[in-house]
């Protein structure tokens, strides 16, 4: 699966959130999903935006590239938003929100399927729109369906959108409650390690054999094996001790010769399972991570953080997710430029 295009967008500064029940820094790229005059924006499309008009520090020509795939009418291209839930966190009327993000009626657009389809209608001509709930490896999971329709033989080219709100009160509450992202309380102290919440959003571009041929498009990188596995785990926000789903994705790519490996590094417990499997299958390894820099973007992050070792590194690496659901992910990648 060949790599025409990619594009993300993320925050390496951070910006206090102190009206919360637990007040943390998040990575923060615009602050456009809290409310204005006619209503609320919705923060992850607004980070779509960004990205294919190469703005807030995106690159540009993200949509020009998308319009000209899809005006071939000979190719059959698909769009997938990967989006971490089918309802993005933030715009339901059933939670309690505070006197800074005051209670609005339900937008349709953050139903994420609804938005899909709104999308696929402004950016160019599709064959396919589909969404990606897989909560934090969305992004790998919509990249392993965009393989599997090109390896069948369905589309020709797909359109990977990862982006998901994840600095939401929900999200901010729920890892400030449970002890896995930073509280302000903690930023002072040197040993505690842990996460921020952060805003991102990626595109990528795959295309098949059958379309590089038609539009002469130059891979910046290959997909060369993927999987998505799930492992039995009493709690759906737990994982095994024996690391069985991180095993079961592992086991399923061809790592030969791979160079170094992009953590998923939540450094909660999934760290020391991931960093222990890691170091048994490929012995002293180089590793990346990169929440530490940009924060934990949730639905998008697998897409981020794959997406940006692309651009930084070189050479054939392994990229890692997990997610809430007892979900893994792996993927391999060689980079071409």
């Amino acid at each position: 699966m060949h790599v025409t295009h990619i594009n993300s967008l993320y925050s390496e500064s951070t910006q206090l959130v102190d009206y919360i029940t637990y007040p943390q820094r998040i990575h923060i790229v615009s602050d456009g999903g809290m409310a204005v005059a006619k209503g609320i924006k919705i923060m992850p499309a607004e980070m779509v935006d960004y990205v294919l008009l190469g703005r807030n520090g995106a690159s540009s020509g993200t949509a020009e590239f998308i319009k000209e795939l899809t005006s071939d009418d000979s190719l059959r291209v698909g769009l997938i938003v990967a989006a971490g839930g089918c309802v993005w966190t933030g715009y339901s009327t059933n939670v309690i929100k505070s006197d800074k993000y005051p209670v609005h009626q339900i937008t349709t657009m953050g139903v994420t399927q609804v938005y899909a389809g709104h999308l696929s209608n402004r950016i160019g001509k599709f064959d396919y729109v589909a969404t990606d709930s897989v909560s934090c490896i969305s992004g790998h999971s919509a990249w392993f369906t965009a393989q599997n329709l090109m390896k069948l033989g369905i589309l020709d080219a797909v359109v990977v959108i990862a982006t998901d709100n994840g600095t939401s009160e929900e999200y901010l509450n729920v890892f400030g409650e449970y002890g896995l992202s930073k509280l302000a309380s903690e930023e002072d102290d040197p040993y505690i390690i842990k996460f921020r919440l952060g805003q991102g959003c990626n595109v990528t571009v795959f295309e098949s054999m059958a379309s590089l041929e038609k539009t002469g498009n130059a891979p910046v990188a290959n997909v060369t094996s993927m999987h998505v596995a799930s492992e039995v785990h009493t709690s759906p926000l737990g994982i095994s001790c024996t690391g069985a789903g991180y095993r079961k994705v592992i086991e399923g790519v061809d790592t030969t010769g791979i160079d170094f490996v992009k953590t998923h590094g939540t450094y909660s417990m999934d760290n020391l399972i991931e960093g222990k499997l890691i170091h048994e299958y490929f012995g002293d390894i180089r590793t990346i991570n990169y929440k530490l820099r940009i924060g934990h973007t949730m639905g998008a992050s697998t897409a981020v953080e794959t997406g940006l070792a692309i651009i930084e590194e070189s050479g054939t690496f392994l990229s890692l997710g997990a997610g809430m659901g007892n979900v893994y992910s792996a993927a391999v990648v060689e980079i071409l430029k």
